[in-house]
């Protein structure tokens, strides 16, 4: 491939990045302008020229989105409702768990070196007796339910990222 080539598909790669259009409708777009590059080329102008024409991908790809306005997506408002959610519950869990689980390893080494249950009996010398011994639970609800809501934030966002635009 020669050098020209890539400079060329880097260029095409830039314009096909940036636009925002359905995939059927931006393979379409993207062949017809890959077939007006080819004339240009064939025609005689550098890829130099050609480039200067459409301008940087950037702006080709505007140029494109521009013309194609009835296809494009656009961004759905819920998704705004979605980002809270995973910020709020990640924020939560950062905050809340995490920096306490590393100060409680770091501080609880020292105070409490075993993590053993909590045991009290209960009678008389004369009388029956009863033991309750007291665990905490291995499963933490609420970083389950946190972690829970911060999958459903993000991917909530990342569907509404694009909707299409109705006509």
């Amino acid at each position: 491939m020669t050098e020209s080539e890539k400079k060329r598909k880097r260029y095409l790669r830039g314009v096909r990045r940036r636009l925002n259009l359905p995939k059927d409708v931006k393979e379409r777009v993207m062949s017809d302008f890959v077939s007006a590059i080819s004339a240009r080329a064939e025609a005689g102008m550098t890829d130099e020229e050609i480039f200067a024409e459409y301008g940087s991908p950037k702006m080709a790809a505007a140029d494109l989105n521009e013309q194609m306005k009835e296809y494009t997506y656009q961004k759905s408002p819920l998704r705004f409702v979605f980002l809270t959610i995973a910020v709020v519950s990640g924020g939560w869990l950062v905050l809340n768990k995490l920096v306490m689980w590393l100060c409680g390893a770091i501080v609880g080494a020292a105070l409490y070196p075993s993590k053993s249950a909590s045991v009290g009996i209960i009678g008389g010398a004369d009388g029956p007796t009863a033991i309750f011994v007291t665990a905490k639970s291995s499963f933490d609800w609420d970083v389950f339910l946190m972690l829970l809501l911060l999958v459903i934030g993000v991917t909530g966002f990342l569907c509404l990222r694009r909707c299409k635009r109705k006509p």
